[in-house]
């Protein structure tokens, strides 16, 4: 017995060895970002384009800044900075040191990659057979000949200029098939896509060449992006796969073995892995779908999410169903910051509609508004709550506009307290921004009319005051 015991133990700390993950350690300077919190974020989850925070650091005042992450698969990565990114790959037990830089005025804006704003990375170890170093090489070649054929690719109907772009690629790099060889299948899978463009009408074709095989490369962003384009929406699309059996085990009642077994009738879903990928895919797609009921389709992926002899399938039906609950909770646990300092919630203003102007104090634009605010508060007062939003990176700012302007403008104006991931969530790009949030502190408007452009008539619509319900259709016959 005892001798059982042991070999069991032996067995256990070799499987551990095994699937212990490698360290990784990436350190490295962000001078003109002192004092800020620099993110490692990873990409898990390429099917739903989900990023994880998997270290953090505050950039020290000399600039200097140390991460630490353990893997055992090549993964995409970002460093970012505020809402600033630059992305590159992470290989377990490789050490990274970067010399991170960036246009100043781009760094103050809210969402910087809009305007062509990147963080800038510099790796000092440089090394040819680095992993980055070859993608990079790849990347910037094949978008010069991309973009330098274009038009031809794109509108052109001569299909030799696809033979043309292929040769010329191939006369500096030799991609085959190797899905073992990350970097070969970077390339091959990112060809791929051209071969997407050039046979969008021989589905067959593409899929013998690109994914009847044994492999899935689920850290891989060539071969993920190829699998999202060729198989968006293909569920509801494809000729082989009825609409009334899709409403039958997804609508009705939710019947995923009825669905799989149905669905693999396509040849180009005979695959189980894949097909289920697929499957998986689709479904998170008929979330927002209005022809499926929303319920019934979580219903099918907490089955397959139970029930899935995949491993990384379990994961990717988790990853969204836990961005859907940390959305619903970064809006119910959001707080921004008031003048004095204390923290607001949005729900404070519960049991009343919330009008939200999102604004820097650099924004002429923004400050215009203001003053139309300034007649409609007056005018919905009791009505519609309306709040103004601070962005402005350094909270200074927002002290002195409060110090300047607090008095002339009398409805809340806070301070977003660095809240970038909810900026990031909603969308926000450009100011001044717009959102209505309704009695229960629920966003029903992203995109609201602006003061200056139909935000009178949405309120007088909506909310009318007493006066203003006499020219008002909706209250017209109300007592009559």
């Amino acid at each position: 017995m005892r001798l059982r015991i042991v070999h069991i133990a032996l067995l256990s700390c070799l499987f551990a060895a095994t699937h212990a993950q490698m360290p990784v350690t990436i350190t490295g300077r962000a001078a003109f970002a002192a004092g800020e919190e620099l993110r490692l974020l990873v990409f898990d989850d390429l099917l739903n384009g989900i990023p994880n925070v998997v270290a953090t650091d505050i950039i020290d005042k000399n600039g200097h800044f140390s991460l630490k992450y353990r893997t055992n698969d090549i993964k995409l990565a970002q460093i970012a900075i505020r809402n600033a990114k630059a992305e590159f790959f992470i290989v377990p037990a490789n050490d990274y040191s970067f010399t991170i830089t960036m246009d100043s005025t781009l760094f103050q804006l809210i969402n910087p990659e809009k305007y062509g704003g990147f963080l800038q990375i510099e790796n000092t170890k440089k090394d040819t057979a680095d992993l980055n170093y070859k993608i990079n090489r790849f990347s910037r070649y094949y978008n010069s000949v991309v973009d330098a054929y274009a038009y031809p690719l794109i509108y052109g109907a001569e299909y030799n200029v696809f033979d043309t772009v292929h040769a010329i690629i191939a006369e500096h790099f030799d991609f085959q098939y190797n899905p073992t060889n990350f970097y070969q299948a970077y390339g091959f899978y990112t060809l791929g896509t051209l071969d997407l463009l050039q046979y969008p009408k021989k589905p067959v074709s593409l899929y013998e060449k690109y994914f009847d095989n044994d492999y899935i490369l689920y850290y891989n962003p060539a071969y993920m992006a190829l699998f999202n384009q060729f198989y968006e929406g293909y569920l509801y699309s494809s000729p082989r796969i009825s609409k009334e059996l899709l409403n039958r085990t997804i609508n009705e009642n939710p019947d995923y073995p009825t669905l799989f077994n149905e669905v693999g009738r396509d040849p180009k879903l005979s695959n189980a892995r894949l097909r289920e990928l697929v499957i998986i895919k689709n479904l998170i797609g008929f979330l927002d779908n209005e022809e499926f009921d929303r319920g019934q389709v979580l219903k099918v992926l907490d089955y397959i999410r139970q029930t899935t002899t995949f491993e990384n399938h379990t994961q990717l039906i988790n990853n969204k169903l836990e961005q859907l609950t940390r959305d619903a909770k970064i809006q119910d646990e959001l707080t921004f910051l008031d003048e004095k300092g204390h923290k607001v919630r949005l729900k404070q203003y519960k049991g009343k509609p919330v009008y939200l102007q999102v604004f820097q104090t650099d924004c002429i634009n923004c400050i215009r508004e203001m003053l139309i605010i300034k007649e409609l508060q007056s005018k919905y007062d009791g009505r519609v709550q309306f709040v103004s939003l601070c962005t402005d990176p350094d909270k200074k700012s927002y002290q002195a506009f409060i110090k300047q302007y607090g008095k002339q403008f009398d409805w809340p104006m806070l301070y977003f307290d660095g809240q970038y991931d909810w900026l990031a969530q909603q969308g926000i790009e450009t100011l001044p921004d717009h959102l209505i949030l309704d009695e229960n502190s629920s966003i029903t408007m992203r995109y609201a009319p602006s003061p200056e452009n139909g935000l009178s008539d949405y309120l007088q619509i909506h909310y009318p005051t007493e006066e203003g319900q006499d020219d008002n259709p909706l209250f017209q016959n109300r007592n009559k």
